[in-house]
């Protein structure tokens, strides 16, 4: 989910409009009033009615729409959590740095939990997209495997989602939906990654040889250990290239004839 939006300050605030007189001339009534104080009445008089019919400025705030304002709850969310973890994410909190009160968040999400859901399905249903047309591209294996080293990644990276915080709180016997959850997208990434394999063992480009499994095994290894290294570091310096060459490493050990096949 890019969530990018702008912010306001408020829930409401629609339909309402500030006015703003402009501030025009107000120094030039003042000296001609000093100077002219008895013969230059008439003219003042005119030059005030003048001023009093300038248009004034209109600021109009609009209400935001119900899912630009969800999207906006969401991207919050996802940044308190993965700034702070969870130990700082409640309703009010979430609320507060929207600008909104507790009651507007129950409006759009009924729970804490419901908010955590959903902003895992904005999340990952790109990624998961993503993954699915990798999977059918008619691509080498070890083209294949580059691409989804960095697709994952990347996408990792630019939406902010660290799925180790994610998994450290869905362990809470309190929180089994969000463990599901989870459990459903680290499981449709094992099927994708063994799909590729499967693949590369029919098409003859892995060597025959070489287990299924723990080639499977060993990719999602290597993707792992590329999100704990950002996740201790804190830094997401040269993530992409050392997972790209690593994939490309292990491509090179299990293909038929070299990577470039």
């Amino acid at each position: 989910m890019p969530i990018d939006l702008e912010r306001y300050a408020g829930e409401s605030g629609g339909g309402k409009m500030t006015l703003r007189r402009k501030d025009i001339g107000s120094s030039q009534n003042t000296a001609a009033t000093t100077k002219r104080r008895t013969a230059g009445g008439g003219r003042l008089a005119k030059k005030n009615a003048k001023s009093a019919t300038l248009p004034v400025e209109r600021k109009i705030v609009r209400r935001k729409s119900g899912e630009d304002r969800r999207n906006e709850i969401l991207e919050t969310a996802r940044d308190l959590i993965f700034n702070e973890g969870f130990s700082n994410f409640t309703i009010r909190e979430v609320a507060g740095r929207v600008g909104i009160s507790e009651a507007a968040i129950y409006r759009h999400y009924p729970s804490k939990e419901e908010m955590l859901l959903a902003l895992l399905d904005a999340l990952f249903t790109p990624w998961r997209e993503a993954i699915s047309h990798l999977v059918e591209d008619d691509l080498p294996f070890a083209k294949k495997l580059e691409e989804l080293s960095q697709l994952h990644l990347h996408h990792l990276l630019n939406e902010r989602l660290n799925p180790l915080l994610f998994l450290s709180e869905a362990v809470n016997p309190q929180n089994q939906r969000l463990l599901a959850t989870m459990r459903l997208n680290l499981g449709f990434l094992r099927d994708a990654v063994r799909s590729l394999v499967e693949a590369g063992l029919k098409s003859r480009q892995i060597r025959q040889t070489v287990s299924g499994e723990s080639l499977v095994a060993a990719i999602l290894g290597l993707l792992q250990n590329s999100v704990i290294r950002w996740t201790l570091q804190r830094s997401s310096e040269n993530l992409l290239e050392d997972g790209a060459r690593n994939m490309g490493a292990l491509a090179a050990t299990v293909m038929t004839n070299g990577v470039n096949k």
